[in-house]
C-alpha cells in the first residue's frame, strides 16, 4: 500500500481495515487521535469512519457505532482541508457539512475533489481506490463529474452506469488482492446481480465468498456455511457459522437456529434453536426471519417448551406486516381459534388463502366453509 497519508494514518488504516483480526484496534485509534491532534484532516476522516457502523468498518474490529462523534470528526476533517474527508463524506446519509458545503478551500468543485482522490488512487493508495470504486458502484461518480440523464441523454447515461460498474469491479478486485476485505461484499453483489448490465459471474462470486471467509469476514463465512449446508456438509456448515459469530456476523444466529428447528437439516433441538434465535432477535427485532422461526417454536411448542400463543401471534404478525407470508397458516390459525388474539374469521381466511395447500391452511379453510 503506497503511503500517501501521514505514516500514523497509514498504520491505523492497515490495522483497522486490512489486518482486521490483528487485535490492534486501540493502537490504531491512538495513532489516529495523535495525528488528528496535530491538525491532520485525513486522520479526522478515518477516525470518524471508525464509528460509522458495519458498512464502514468490519464488525470483527469491535468498534461501537457513534454517528454523533463520527460527524464531529468529519466536520474537523473538512475544516482542515482534507480532500479525502470531503470526498468520503459527500454521500453519507444524514451528514450535514460545516458551512453548508462539502467543498472547502483550497478546492473549489466536486470535480477537483474527484481528481485529487483519483490521483491518489492511481498512485497506489488502496483505500482511495476503494473510495473511487464505491463512487462508481453507487453511481456517485455522476455527482462528482456532473453527469445526469438530462445532460447526456438516458441511453448514454446507462452506458456510463455500465462502465462505472465495470470500473468498480476492476478497482474492488485490486483492493481485495491487497487485503482490503471491505471491498468483497460489493464485488460479490456485482457478480451475482449483473449490475447495470455487467455479466453475471457466479463462479467469480463464489471465489470471492471463499476468499472473504479465508480473510475472516463474518458475512462471507456465513455464505460459505450456507453452501456447505446446501451440499449436506453440516459439520462444516456449523463450523463456518460459529466462526461467523466469532467475527460479529449476527445473522449467523439465524442460520444456526434454523438448523435445529422444525424441518431443519440437523436433528430437532428446540432449546438450542431457541437460544440462537432469541440472541439474534434481540439484535434484529424487526427481522422477519427471526420473527417467523421464533413464532413457529412458540406456536407449536415441544421438547419442554410450552406453547405461548401471545408471543407466537405477536412475532408472526410482525413478520406478516413486514411483508413475509411464510407463517401465514399459523397466523391464520391464531385468528381462527382466537389464540393470542381476538377471533377474526375474515382475517383467518385471507391468511389461509395465501398458501391454501398447507395442512393448517387447508384445515382452516375447510372449517370456515361450513
Amino acid at each position: 500500500m503506497t503511503a500517501l497519508f501521514d505514516k500514523r494514518v497509514e498504520e491505523a488504516i492497515r490495522f483497522i481495515w486490512f489486518d482486521t483480526l490483528s487485535g490492534r484496534r486501540e493502537e490504531a485509534l491512538a495513532l489516529l487521535r495523535e495525528a488528528a491532534n496535530t491538525g491532520d484532516g485525513d486522520a479526522f476522516y478515518f477516525l470518524g469512519r471508525c464509528y460509522m457502523g458495519k458498512s464502514y468498518v468490519d464488525p470483527a474490529v469491535g468498534l461501537p457505532e457513534d454517528r454523533t462523534f463520527a460527524f464531529e470528526c468529519f466536520d474537523m476533517s473538512l475544516s482542515l482541508e482534507s480532500a479525502v474527508g470531503m470526498f468520503g463524506t459527500m454521500h453519507i446519509e444524514g451528514y450535514e457539512p460545516p458551512r453548508g458545503t462539502f467543498v472547502h478551500p483550497p478546492y473549489h468543485s466536486k470535480k477537483e475533489l474527484w481528481d485529487t482522490v483519483l490521483q491518489k488512487a492511481d498512485e497506489g493508495q488502496i483505500f482511495c481506490k476503494f473510495l473511487i470504486a464505491n463512487a462508481y458502484y453507487y453511481c456517485d461518480a455522476a455527482d462528482f463529474l456532473d453527469i445526469t440523464p438530462q445532460s447526456v441523454g438516458s441511453k448514454k447515461y446507462k452506458r456510463f452506469q455500465y462502465e462505472w460498474a465495470a470500473a468498480a469491479v476492476r478497482l474492488y478486485e485490486e483492493c481485495a488482492a491487497c487485503g482490503l476485505g471491505l471491498a468483497i461484499p460489493n464485488l460479490i453483489d456485482i457478480f451475482c446481480s449483473g449490475r447495470y448490465g455487467t455479466p453475471i459471474q457466479l463462479g467469480k462470486a463464489n471465489q470471492y465468498k471463499h476468499l472473504g471467509a479465508d480473510m475472516g469476514i463474518g458475512a462471507c463465512e456465513r455464505m460459505v456455511g450456507n453452501e456447505y449446508r446446501d451440499n449436506g456438509l453440516l459439520s462444516k456448515a456449523v463450523e463456518l457459522y460459529e466462526r461467523a459469530l466469532s467475527h460479529q456476523d449476527s445473522y449467523a444466529y439465524y442460520c444456526l437456529g434454523k438448523l435445529y428447528t422444525f424441518h431443519g437439516a440437523l436433528p430437532l433441538d428446540l432449546n438450542k434453536a431457541l437460544a440462537y434465535l432469541k440472541k439474534g432477535h434481540a439484535l434484529f427485532p424487526e427481522d422477519s426471519g427471526f420473527c417467523n422461526l421464533l413464532g413457529e417454536i412458540y406456536f407449536r411448542g415441544g421438547q419442554g417448551i410450552s406453547c405461548d400463543y401471545e408471543q407466537a401471534f405477536a412475532l408472526l404478525q410482525k413478520a406478516y406486516l413486514n411483508g413475509s407470508t411464510w407463517g401465514s397458516d399459523m397466523l391464520g390459525t391464531c385468528y381462527l381459534k382466537g389464540l393470542g388474539t381476538a377471533p377474526d374469521a375474515g382475517m383467518a381466511q385471507t391468511l389461509f388463502e395465501l398458501h391454501p395447500k398447507r395442512k393448517l391452511a387447508a384445515e382452516g379453510l375447510k372449517k370456515l366453509s361450513f
